[in-house]
């Protein structure tokens, strides 16, 4: 370690020097001394701190509109000039139905950024105000949708392509500002869409999709291809509603009533497109356009069915799976219903299939089940209603694939039968679509010993549908 000195340096501890020049050297030889020794206590003064990085000095000197009327269809253009505009993010990747691209928008109009990276969402969430350093970035379109990109990929000729805005880059070109800007969308009537709303945020009320489009998923989740699904107004007019293979809700059943829908307006060509961020974007739960109010889809009370004889309707299945027995019409206080015990029996084991004939949800919103049921002498046998999209009407629906609904259904009345009936309630149908079937299913037993009988004695009616 190199060592350093100081000779003929009389440094005063108390006394003022005695002229200038000793002044001077005393001043000289603290200033070193500091420098050189910085762990010391008269030189370990503590001075603020700058502020700290409050974002780009940057301001927008252009609008989105202005951009966008520089592009030309089906071509390619270079900005040179040091355009700076500046938009609220209003889609992004986080369900991936918009892949590898940001759509920003200003009060001028909107546009879609390619951007070559995952996870956008994190540093460009919805709602974060950022602004965009045009120069040296290209205009192109995809089928009349403008877009902005970092270059042409003219590899093949005949089909040129715009450049995605590579990782590195996006810190030059892309800079995000503030967060938690309102993203309010314009609301819209169906006839209003045009090219100056390309990449906006819209809502459009009043709509619902045709019958052939409801209770579908929105895309093809197992093979990763995008669907179209038609979004039509109830005044006329209809656009599509283009959903990615790849969306995390691509799987979801789409809604059969009509309300409102918001989404990024986009085109194809012609084609007039909504893409949704998420499903949350969709509230098509109202009433449908057409034939509004609610409406008899199925209704049974048993009434004309011939009394202490097995159910013999046509279009229904009454089905011993187990125990040889099936659902009667019975009458009591002049009223006629179905029941089914397994009560003296003697079968171990007891099932029973009561199925309605097939009810076609295709044309309806909204549907309901409702019914209502008495139980007697309740010892354990269970009454249960379930609902299938693929039983193909035969002798064997247990081979099929049922899913129990959610009903109110008698039980405890162990000492005879219940003086009242009970409502199972509203049962939604809304998240099945097309052709359907109702099933009652029975379970219970009759062995030998006593300990384990099960002979519950249940009776229905009033089996009905309604939907608008």
């Amino acid at each position: 370690m190199q060592q350093i000195s100081f000779r003929n340096v009389k440094i005063s501890t108390g006394q003022q020097p005695e002229n200038g020049l000793h002044h001077l050297l005393y001043m000289l030889s603290l200033t070193l001394i500091c420098l050189l020794f910085t762990a010391g206590p008269a030189c370990n003064k503590k001075f603020d701190e700058p502020p700290g990085y409050s974002g780009t000095q940057l301001t927008a000197n252009s609008s989105i509109r202005a951009i966008r009327e520089m592009h030309f269809t089906g071509g390619y253009e270079k900005i040179f000039d040091e355009y700076i505009v500046e938009g609220i993010v209003i889609a992004n990747d986080s369900s991936d139905n918009f892949y590898k691209s940001i759509v920003i928008q200003d009060s001028t109009g909107g546009i879609t950024i390619r951007m070559d990276g995952n996870g956008l969402h994190n540093v460009y969430a919805v709602g974060r105000k950022v602004l965009v350093r045009l120069k040296e970035l290209w205009l192109g379109d995809y089928a009349g949708m403008v877009q902005l990109g970092a270059g042409v990929d003219r590899s093949d000729p005949n089909y040129p392509e715009l450049i995605a805005i590579p990782q590195p880059l996006f810190g030059r070109h892309i800079l995000p500002m503030g967060l938690h800007y309102p993203v309010i969308p314009r609301v819209l009537k169906m006839d209003q869409l045009n090219d100056s709303l390309q990449s906006c945020l819209v809502t459009l009320a009043d709509v619902e999709m045709p019958p052939a489009d409801t209770g579908r998923p929105y895309a093809d989740a197992v093979n990763n291809l995008s669907l179209n699904r038609t979004i039509r107004s109830c005044s006329g007019g209809s656009a599509y509603l283009r959903t990615s293979g790849f969306a995390r809700f691509a799987a979801i059943k789409t809604p059969r009533g009509s309300g409102s829908i918001t989404a990024v307006y986009t085109v194809f060509r012609t084609e007039k497109q909504l893409v949704i961020r998420d499903t949350s974007d969709v509230k098509l739960n109202g009433l449908r356009c057409t034939g509004r109010g609610p409406k008899l889809l199925f209704m049974e009370d048993f009434e004309t069915a011939p009394t202490n004889t097995d159910l013999q309707y046509a279009g229904w299945k009454n089905i011993s799976e187990s125990g040889g027995k099936l659902f009667q019409a019975k009458t009591a206080s002049n009223n006629r219903y179905a029941e089914i015990s397994a009560f003296a029996t003697g079968q171990p084991l007891f099932i029973s299939w009561l199925i309605l004939p097939p009810v076609n949800l295709a044309n309806s919103a909204n549907e309901v089940l409702s019914f209502a049921t008495r139980d007697g002498f309740d010892n354990g046998a269970v009454l249960q209603v379930y609902i299938s999209t693929n039983y193909d009407g035969g002798n064997t629906p247990w081979k099929s694939r049922w899913t129990p609904l959610k009903a109110a259904i008698a039980k405890g009345s162990v000492s005879g039968i219940s003086n009242n009936w009970t409502s199972s309630g509203d049962i939604s149908l809304h998240n099945f679509a097309g052709t359907v079937h109702i099933a009652f299913r029975y379970e219970g037993a009759d062995p030998v010993f006593a300990y384990d009988k099960r002979t519950t004695n249940f009776q229905l009616d009033n089996v009905r549908i309604m939907g608008n």
